[in-house]
Order: structure tokens, then C-alpha cells, then sequence
């Protein structure tokens, strides 16, 4: 909430007050109405023209994708054995010079505990490494996920293509089909009924055959839509969600049937209604029955290229939904492996530390360091190695505790792809595009801004035109009356 205000902030402060109030006052409401929509003009302007804005966004971005990290590294990472046992194996490696003193004890303490410590540490490095592992392979599956949606979605395009020639060819025929009785007369074929007869039902003929292409695409186009939504559905469900899904080898077989059975019947509505309805409503004359069927047609292709259009607008939003969901894994994989790259040197450095106190205890600087200072430079010595090693030991377990926190990060963004949507029909609660929703929607935001805009450069420089004249009536009336009272005064 503190950031998103913090850029509020930012985009606001490139409004200076001079084009908040150019005049330095309030006139009245519609000065502040104009004010106002001049600071949001303003405003747009700068945020199309200001690059600091998106920095400042790109690095909103950063500070939310460290969030899980910062959070992680504030709640305590090391258990209380854990601590337990780096204090003890501490304390361990301290209290050999004062608890034996002058025996062989001590040089067994000191790289014992030393060797314990740095074992915390490896082991924060496997767990962390572990975890970075999974978040890797899981990334890895939601982007292969993701690219199956997108070759499907690219065979939706690629069946949907030949929709719109369809509708090229079918309004061609229309078209000619006005001007086939022309055609029969410049060609002099009236007396030929065959012929006659052959060219009035060449239009119709190609128009209804291109409008049954298009609706053979259209399903088409719906088989791989589905198939490029549903995509990843039951492979990142949970295992209490996949039942819901689950269909036995029986439901599997009747619901293929019936969608070849919808197939034929939809070839089947696309084909009848045009001829149909032409001979019925077209009247005695075969070219008018002709030219019905013709436009009836065309306007079946138009349809079906629209719901070719609003099948393929779902499906590209749902796919762009994975990709967006599989990049955000991915991207959570990568922070956890900028987290584990520190693991691999805390685990050298405890290694380091724990060859470095059997080192001191073996070579002779103990015995010169105990005849100098005593018992205190004694412990001292012996323990210095440790206790860092113990610093490091912690240090591995934060990078490991956000190693996993990014794990889960992951995770739960590649979980997203398990999001059941609707069969394209639009409706539920699935975060799939609503094509029509979407346009009205739209619509509805060009009329607000174009009013706005009216609003803006029409309707207040009349206002304030208005106010003007108004002051202006006012003013000269007011001195008129101010100078009759001062004539009846001066009398």
C-alpha cells in the first residue's frame, strides 16, 4: 500500500501548481471542474512522455518480487535446537582450556565443534539447493505448459484463416448474384434454360459451400481453443481437485460421440437454412430466390467469423494467462537461485573455519598463545573459528529459508495453470476473457473519455465565456447604477 501510493505520489509531483490553478484562484465549481481535467490531461501527458514513471514501476516490480525474501529473512530462521546446538558446540570448543587444561581435550573439542558447525551449514546449503531444485523443474514444466497452449493456440489461428475468404467469397457471390439476371442478358442465354438455370444457381451454390467451409473451421477452431485452454488443467491440479475432472473410459467414449454427432448437425445447419429459407421467402422468381440464398449465406460466414473471433479471443487470453503465470514462476525460480548462490561459499567458509581451528590446535601457536595470555587468549584462540563458523551457519540458514520461500512462490504461480475455465462459453468465474463483455466494457470507457474530452475543450470554454459576459453584464451595471447614484447625490 506504501509503495502504491509512494508512485502515486511520483506521477502527481510532475503536475506543478501553475497547472493545477493557472490563475492562482477558484473561480467557482467550474474552474475546479476544468482544473481538474486539466491536471488529469496534464497528468497523461507526463505519463507518456516521462521515462521516470516507468523506471519507477520497473522498480516497484523488483521490491515486490524481494517481498517473500525480505519477509523471510525477519522471522527467525534457526530453530531452537538448532541454536541450541550452536551455542553448545560454541561453548564446547571454549571451555576445553578451562576445564582441562594441559590435556589433549582440547584439541579435540575445538575442531569437533568447528566440524558440527559447519555441518549446519552444508546442510542449509542441501535444503536450500533442494529447493531451488524443485522450483526449477517446476518452472521448467509450467513453461513447456505453456508452450503446448501456444502451438495449440497457433493451429486455432491457422484453422480460423480460411474464415474470413469464406466471407470474401461468399459477399463476391452475393454480389454477383445481383447481377446475374444482367449477366443472362448481355450473354443473350435466355432462350437456354439449362444455361439460364446454371448461372442463377452458381452463386448460391459457391456462397452456401463457402459458408459450410466456415463453419467446419469455426469447430475446428473450437477443438483446438478448448484444447489450448483446458491445457495443464489436471496437470498442476492438486490431487483433492482432480477428481472433479476425472472422467472414466465410458464418459470418454459417449462425450466423443456426441461432439462428432454436434459436428454433423452444425454441417448440417450451416448447409439447410440458406436454400430453405431462399425458396420459401425468395417468391416466384428464380433469381430472387437466388439472391436470398446467396446473401443468407453470406451472412452465416459473417456470423460464424465472429464466433471464430470470439473463440480465438478467449483462447489467446487464457494462453496469455499460463504464459504470464509460467514467466512469474519462472521468475520466482530465478530469485531463489540468486538466493542459493551465496550457499556454495558459507559452506567453504565453515569448511574453512573448521580446518582452520584443527590447524590451530595442532600447530604450536596454542602453546605460545597459553604461555603469553593465558588461559583467556587460550579460549579465545580455540574459539574464534567456531563462532564464526556458528555466523555463518546462520547466514546459510536465511539464504535457505528464502531459497524455499521462492520454491513456494513458484509453486503456487504454477498452480495457476490448473484454473478450471468454462468450456468457451463465457460464463462462471473463470479469469478467461469475455469477448463481448470485453467490447462493451470498452465502449463504454471511449464514450467516458470522449465526453470527458467534450467536456474539456467544449463545454467549459463556453461556461467560462459564459461567466465572463455574465461579470462583465454585471460590472457594467453596477457602475451604471453606482454613477446614478452619484449624479443624485452631487443634485
Amino acid at each position: 500500500g506504501r509503495r502504491g501510493v509512494g508512485v502515486t505520489a511520483t506521477a502527481d509531483d510532475a503536475t506543478t501548481p501553475d497547472e493545477i490553478n493557472p490563475e492562482g484562484m477558484d473561480d467557482g465549481t467550474g474552474d475546479k471542474t476544468q482544473s481538474d481535467s486539466n491536471n488529469n490531461n496534464n497528468n497523461n501527458i507526463n505519463s507518456k512522455k516521462d521515462p521516470t514513471l516507468i523506471t519507477t514501476a520497473l522498480a516497484t516490480l523488483e521490491k515486490d518480487m524481494a517481498l517473500l525474501d525480505n519477509l523471510a529473512s525477519l522471522q527467525p530462521q534457526l530453530s531452537g535446537t538448532e541454536v541450541g546446538l550452536l551455542l553448545g558446540a560454541v561453548l564446547a570448543s571454549g571451555i576445553g582450556p578451562i576445564a582441562f587444561p594441559g590435556t589433549s581435550v582440547t584439541e579435540v573439542l575445538a575442531p569437533a565443534a568447528a566440524a558440527f558447525t559447519a555441518s549446519i551449514t552444508i546442510g542449509s546449503e542441501y535444503i536450500g539447493r533442494v529447493a531451488l531444485a524443485d522450483a526449477k523443474e517446476i518452472a521448467a514444466n509450467s513453461i513447456q505448459c505453456a508452450a503446448e497452449a501456444e502451438a495449440l493456440l497457433a493451429n486455432a489461428e491457422r484453422v480460423k484463416a480460411i474464415t474470413p475468404l469464406c466471407v470474401g467469397v461468399c459477399a463476391t457471390s452475393a454480389s454477383f448474384a445481383l447481377l446475374t439476371p444482367r449477366l443472362i442478358e448481355a450473354l443473350n442465354v435466355g432462350n437456354s434454360v439449362a444455361t439460364m438455370t446454371e448461372l442463377y444457381l452458381l452463386c448460391p451454390l459457391v456462397s452456401v459451400l463457402s459458408a459450410a467451409v466456415a463453419d467446419l473451421a469455426l469447430e475446428e477452431t473450437k477443438g483446438f481453443a478448448n484444447r489450448a485452454i483446458s491445457v495443464g488443467v489436471r496437470r498442476f491440479s492438486k490431487s483433492g481437485n482432480v477428481g472433479r475432472t476425472w472422467l472414466s473410459s465410458s464418459e470418454q467414449i459417449q462425450r466423443n460421440s456426441k461432439a462428432k454427432t454436434e459436428r454433423w448437425w452444425s454441417f448440417a445447419g450451416s448447409v439447410l437454412p440458406a436454400p430453405i429459407i431462399g425458396s420459401i421467402l425468395g417468391g416466384p422468381s428464380l433469381s430472387t430466390k437466388c439472391i436470398v440464398i446467396a446473401a443468407l449465406a453470406a451472412a452465416q460466414s459473417a456470423y460464424f467469423l465472429a464466433q471464430a473471433e470470439s473463440v480465438l479471443a478467449r483462447a489467446t487470453d487464457a494462453v496469455a494467462l499460463k504464459a504470464r503465470s509460467a514467466a512469474v514462476s519462472d521468475t520466482y525460480a530465478n530469485q531463489g537461485a540468486r538466493n542459493s548462490a551465496i550457499l556454495p561459499f558459507t559452506s567453504a567458509l565453515s569448511a574453512f573455519c573448521a580446518a582452520a581451528t584443527a590447524a590451530t590446535v595442532e600447530l604450536p601457536f596454542l602453546e605460545n598463545i597459553s604461555t603469553l595470555y593465558g588461559t583467556f587468549g587460550e579460549v579465545a584462540l580455540v574459539s574464534a573459528f567456531p563462532i564464526l563458523s556458528s555466523g555463518f551457519a546462520a547466514a546459510a540458514a536465511v539464504s535457505k529459508a528464502r531459497c524455499e520461500v521462492d520454491a513456494e512462490a513458484a509453486a503456487q504461480a504454477a498452480s495457476t495453470l490448473a484454473l478450471e475455465y468454462d468450456n468457451m462459453g463465457g460464463s462462471g468465474d473463470d479469469p478467461v476473457l469475455r469477448p463481448l463483455q470485453a467490447v462493451m466494457e470498452l465502449v463504454m470507457l471511449a464514450v467516458n473519455s470522449g465526453w470527458r474530452s467534450i467536456k474539456t475543450g467544449v463545454i467549459n470554454p463556453f461556461a467560462n465565456i459564459w461567466r465572463m459576459s455574465r461579470s462583465a453584464i454585471l460590472g457594467f451595471s453596477w457602475r451604471r447604477r453606482s454613477g446614478d447614484r452619484r449624479g443624485e447625490g452631487l443634485a
